[in-house]
């Protein structure tokens, strides 16, 4: 087994035996009965609530959660005088939380997709672009504040300017599953690639390029710290 796969292992041991993973997992049943409680919502909203608005912040703090545990205690400078490179270590504390994420957000989709169908899998892999963004984000923002807090309000931040800036954004708006044209180019009613939806492509290919900008910076700035 190779030294990844082995860090994978010991990581995904100590998230499941935290306090702090067992009350951001405890947000699925919570949420999941307030929306059941507020009535119901077509699929294209329930789909919105559930990836668009929801699912960020969960990454969010899932993302704090990693960098914390090395980060805050100073302890990634004795990690990085081994064999994992500064920037390897960034990304691999990120992809740890981006593995957790997807394993929590797919059993949540599974769980649902039996009543819903196949859209909400669909919906999910559509908002992949944004969770990318909220990573670079969050990963600029640690690095910037020294401290897995710094990423934490960098990526709140984020969240709160998609939630309620999306008629100031105009077609960078990252909240798009509730419109019908939308709708029609995720269930693939529609051809892909058609002119009427190549801002969509130009939207979610902006979150993506966004996102990596801001990892390669994160990258960059970690690289130049003297250990």
């Amino acid at each position: 087994m190779n030294g990844f796969a082995i860090r994978l292992r010991l990581f995904l041991k100590l998230w499941f035996s935290s306090l702090y993973s067992l009350m951001i997992m405890a947000l699925i049943p919570i949420a999941g009965l307030i929306i059941y409680n507020s009535g119901t919502f077509p699929i294209e909203v329930l789909s919105s609530m559930i990836y668009e608005k929801g699912a960020p912040i969960w990454l969010v703090l899932i993302l704090q959660w990693c960098f914390s545990i090395d980060l805050d205690s100073k302890f990634y400078h004795q990690l990085i005088t081994y064999s994992v490179t500064r920037g390897g270590y960034l990304f691999e504390r990120a992809a740890f939380g981006m593995i957790i994420f997807s394993g929590l957000a797919v059993l949540v989709t599974l769980s649902l997709g039996f009543i819903t169908g196949s859209y909400l899998w669909k919906s999910l892999v559509f908002t992949l672009p944004i969770y990318l963004a909220f990573g670079g984000f969050v990963m600029l923002g640690t690095m910037l504040g020294k401290h897995s807090l710094g990423g934490l309000i960098a990526g709140i931040l984020f969240w709160m300017i998609i939630l309620f800036a999306g008629a100031l954004l105009k077609e960078l708006n990252a909240i798009l599953l509730p419109y019908a044209s939308v709708w029609s180019f995720v269930s693939g009613e529609s051809v892909f690639g058609a002119a009427e939806h190549q801002w969509i492509l130009l939207n979610r290919s902006f979150y993506a390029g966004l996102g990596l900008l801001f990892m390669a910076g994160s990258i960059f700035i970690i690289n130049r710290k003297t250990a």
